[in-house]
């Protein structure tokens, strides 16, 4: 659904403060330093500061966005809880005060939708894809090895990992950019140059990180992108446009794989990277054998090993955010987090089929998460801050879609009983 609403709504006009462009500013520069993981402090301070100043300028709360709340509180109580053996423990101390932040982050997107929403979900749209440009530019100068950046910018195996520690967690960043992009490509919005150019250089980035589960996630996110597209699309040759772009975008991708793995470096560590299980995953000690053995052991723990101990009884973390979640805020926090995925995803379905304003960008998100929920089950990925923007969105857009349907409705009967009137009023008197 495209173009102003067709009634006047908080949810998409700007408020009256008159400094809204301040607050599009500042929220699209916050969305853009998540991007900046080798310097935490910077998305930090970005974070808090806009906090403060949504706050100071009126960030409304919305009784939708209670229940996002409660989720989180109790799951962060319950780490809090599983905590208290090990105060000392400064791993785990410093575990949970990054699990309170996040939780706060993600409150914080879902209740800055609650005003002029159509122009805040574009200013977080930008930041993220400005964000994965920058990420993927300086990843890519590393790799190629321009002076003074040789072998920066890229880590194990010549594996691009961008201004990440981690590739894998650099892969699974620019999905969301992408799809946000695809989308524009898909919907035709904006110049197709540009953004066909900033699709292929994201993509580009996914690719070099050379991690298998953001390669399975790109792919699952552009699938989901194309298929609810086309069911919630009202005409046919709007959907006769989808499938087009999307078997000349496969093409495109397989030409560009080909042209990429021409490349003798490329294709060697391509190679090495493309099967489901490399030899770490394997095995009684290998990521796997330890998620089983694991599990024995923690329904005999109600409070888990601790925040961040996992490693200690099994040389490193899980790889599994389920796992994860009852190691670390024990049984109460994995069934409060089993509890929140589902309700997260039903709200979610639910959102996307509702026909708004925000129809498109709720699409587009749960595009993104769908693969993240893919790839729970490989990577600890409980405290990785997009993910928390992408909970705090997915609720905001939950609730402001409902309050849109419920206003709509609501300022539609006025108008009819208006007109009613009219028309009773205008009729000559017998």
């Amino acid at each position: 659904m495209r173009g102003p609403p067709p009634f006047p709504s908080r949810l998409t006009t700007p408020p009256r403060h008159g400094v809204e462009w301040l607050l599009l500013l500042w929220l699209t520069l916050t969305v853009f330093s998540s991007a900046l993981v080798l310097v935490d402090v910077i998305y930090n301070a970005m974070a808090v500061s806009a906090v403060g100043l949504f706050f100071l300028l009126g960030l409304r709360l919305d009784r939708a966005n209670v229940p996002l709340i409660l989720f989180l509180a109790m799951f962060n109580i319950a780490g809090l809880i599983a905590l208290q053996p090990h105060l000392d423990f400064d791993d785990s101390r410093d575990f949970m005060l990054g699990t309170c932040f996040v939780a706060v982050t993600a409150v914080f997107f879902a209740m800055i939708l609650n005003e002029n929403a159509l122009q805040r979900l574009e200013a977080v749209k930008w930041g993220f894809i400005l964000g994965a440009l920058m990420a993927t530019l300086t990843g890519l100068a590393g790799y190629i090895g321009l002076p003074g950046l040789e072998g920066r910018f890229v880590m194990f195996e010549s594996r691009v990992s961008g201004t990440f520690r981690d590739p894998n967690v650099f892969g699974s960043f620019l999905v969301l950019p992408a799809l946000f992009v695809a989308n524009d490509l898909l919907r035709g919005r904006g110049s197709v140059l540009i953004r066909l150019g900033i699709f292929s250089l994201i993509v580009l980035g996914i690719f070099l990180s050379f991690s298998r589960g953001s390669w399975i996630a790109l792919v699952v996110g552009l699938g989901m992108l194309v298929i609810l597209n086309a069911i919630t699309t009202p005409d046919r040759a709007t959907r006769a446009r989808l499938m087009l772009f999307s078997m000349l975008g496969a093409v495109f991708l397989v030409l560009g794989l080909a042209v990429i793995l021409s490349v003798d470096q490329i294709y060697e560590v391509f190679a090495d990277r493309f099967t489901l299980a490399k030899d770490y995953d394997s095995g009684p000690s290998g990521r796997f054998g330890n998620q089983l053995r694991s599990i024995p052991e923690l329904l005999e723990m109600p409070f888990g090993f601790g925040p961040n101990r996992f490693w200690i009884f099994y040389t490193e973390n899980p790889h599994n955010t389920f796992i994860m979640a009852f190691s670390s805020y024990g049984w109460m926090g994995g069934i409060i987090f089993l509890a929140f995925i589902v309700t997260t995803i039903a709200i979610s379905i639910r959102t996307v089929m509702m026909r708004t304003p925000f129809q498109s960008y709720a699409i587009v998100i749960f595009s993104g998460f769908v693969p993240h929920l893919i790839q729970m089950f490989q990577i600890d990925m409980d405290r990785w801050r997009h993910l928390f923007m992408m909970y705090g969105l997915t609720w905001g857009l939950a609730a402001i879609s409902l309050r849109w349907l419920w206003e709509y409705r609501a300022y539609a009967h006025q108008a009819y009983r208006a007109q009613m009137n009219l028309a009773a009023s205008a009729q000559p008197a017998e």
